[in-house]
């Protein structure tokens, strides 16, 4: 494909990639959303009057979170949906341009399970092209699997469960090529900050960016995700969303968190070089095969018996994730970046293993 191919995203382009009920559903709107200005007595919502930190409901549009994303992101805050982990924005994406029983996501298998289950939840078709063996993207296969009912490309890069960084010159030809919304998943971008394409996103019409504070930021229990997009495909986002969607503890413990990137960079900077030093000590074992070059918080290892390392370190009180079921990851095990201490117990369970 040469760069003549590629489509030249207009407004009303866009705009016919949405479902038409969606084009027409308004969203909901509380009397306190409409109302500008401050207001000193709140008799609008039903709530308990009695304070206790939670007897009010949340600002719907987490304004305070995302204002805070646009300092550290350099991006617009109307360019910005928060969402109750990248979960829900995975199924409000799909729910918005996939007309049940018509139209189809595209995905590059292994990857990160929810762009199906939301398909499967949404009745959208999922056509699944898998990653080459060394999980790069077979591009010309993935082009040929897309036609008229095509809406959406999920494209995960760092990838999970692989742990590489996908070629951006790759990644540009797919969001200028595909002739859908292309969904690029950043989950992990922050062990590899410079590699994001937040700064390009006003290039792209078509692209949405999703990242999360579960990796980097050391929150999953939280349940909080960002998707990065142009205004109009964020505000439907916020059309279709439930109306209080992150909770006020969870607004509480984001602010705290952004508010202190400092300590986020050096706790990712510990995990980098206790990944660096996991992958050392397996590679020193004789039933490792193979340690799948990674730029996240985690290794994908290939053992001579996966199944058996694995069901051994469950018996010594270790969880890893067997990967094995995966397309391209037969015998792999996907092993988190722990604290040193953990990462010890660890490798001395692997030392003393069996083979």
């Amino acid at each position: 494909m040469t760069t003549t191919d590629y489509i030249n995203w207009t407004a009303e382009e866009i705009r016919r990639l949405v479902r038409p009920n969606i084009l027409r559903a308004t969203p909901y709107s509380s009397a306190r959303s409409e109302f500008k200005g401050r207001a000193d007595v709140l008799l609008d919502a039903n709530e308990s009057p009695f304070d206790n930190g939670m007897n009010r409901y949340p600002e719907p549009l987490s304004t305070d979170i995302r204002m805070l994303l646009a300092n550290l992101r350099s991006v617009d805050a109307d360019k910005i949906f928060i969402g109750n982990g990248s979960d829900e924005i995975v199924d409000q994406v799909t729910r918005v341009f996939c007309r049940p029983g018509q139209d189809a996501v595209h995905a590059l298998p292994p990857t990160f399970g929810m762009y199906k289950v939301a398909a499967a939840i949404n009745d959208a078709a999922f056509r699944g092209v898998t990653l080459k063996s060394d999980f790069s993207i077979p591009v010309d296969e993935l082009k040929a699997s897309w036609d008229e009912a095509s809406k959406i490309l999920w494209l995960c890069s760092p990838n999970n469960p692989s742990g590489n960084l996908m070629d951006a010159a790759v990644v540009e030809d797919l969001i200028r090529s595909f002739p859908g919304i292309v969904v690029l998943d950043e989950a992990y971008i922050d062990f590899i900050p410079e590699e994001s394409f937040v700064p390009r996103l006003d290039e792209f019409p078509n692209l949405i960016i999703t990242q999360t504070l579960s990796k980097g930021w050391g929150m999953a229990g939280a349940r909080l995700g960002a998707a990065y997009a142009s205004e109009f495909i964020i505000n439907l986002l916020r059309t279709i969303k439930m109306p209080y969607n992150i909770n006020v503890l969870t607004k509480a413990a984001a602010l705290e968190a952004l508010a202190a990137p400092k300590l986020m960079h050096e706790r990712v900077a510990l995990l980098i070089s206790e990944r660096k030093r996991l992958e050392q000590a397996l590679g020193e074992l004789d039933f490792v095969d193979y340690i799948f070059p990674s730029v996240t918080n985690f290794l994908l290892v290939r053992f001579t018996d996966s199944d058996k390392v694995y069901r051994y370190l469950l018996d010594k009180g270790i969880v890893v994730r067997n990967q094995s079921y995966q397309p391209n990851a037969e015998n792999c095990l996907r092993i988190t970046a722990g604290l040193p201490a953990e990462n010890d117990a660890l490798i001395a369970a692997l030392r003393a293993f069996k083979n």
